[in-house]
């Protein structure tokens, strides 16, 4: 069966928030002042890799919806042959994968948002407390040999 534009652009759209609400839940993770830190470089190349994906399904749904290579290169201040040559590529396979997955996609979306609305309502609630807390933590990691191997 063949989708309609309509249903592509959903599909590519839905693959987006998917992948942005993923993103969004390790921001929030890296946003704890005790505990995110210590994340940091663990997740860091995960994190990379997230953030180029949002960015290949963005130039996807961009280019979806008639927005030139020409008009997104401007964009980015780069010219049209150099970012066609870095993100055309990620940018048909995920308009590919997007279609393909849209059933777990939807359920993705779901579970990412529940996600991040209890890791939000968590880190506010304990905010300034772990902040406050946070400096005194980090001192006696910093006198403790080899604690950075703990958390991995």
């Amino acid at each position: 069966m063949t989708l309609s534009q309509h249903d592509r652009l959903r599909n590519l759209l839905l693959a987006l928030s998917d992948a942005a609400l993923d993103l969004a839940n390790d921001g929030v993770v890296l946003a704890h002042p005790r505990e995110g830190s210590a994340l940091g470089l663990v997740i860091a190349p995960s994190l990379r890799s997230k953030a180029a994906h949002v960015e290949a399904l963005a130039c996807a749904v961009l280019r979806h919806a008639g927005v030139s290579w020409d008009a997104m290169a401007g964009r980015y201040d780069v010219t049209r042959q150099s970012l066609h040559r870095r993100l055309s590529a990620a940018t048909d396979q995920v308009a590919q994968d997007a279609q393909r997955f849209a059933a777990g996609h939807e359920l993705s979306v779901q579970q990412e948002l529940g996600l991040l609305v209890v890791a939000c309502e968590r880190l506010q609630q304990n905010f300034d407390s772990a902040l406050d807390a946070a400096p005194e933590a980090w001192e006696a990691r910093r006198k403790t040999p080899g604690w950075w191997w703990e958390r991995t």
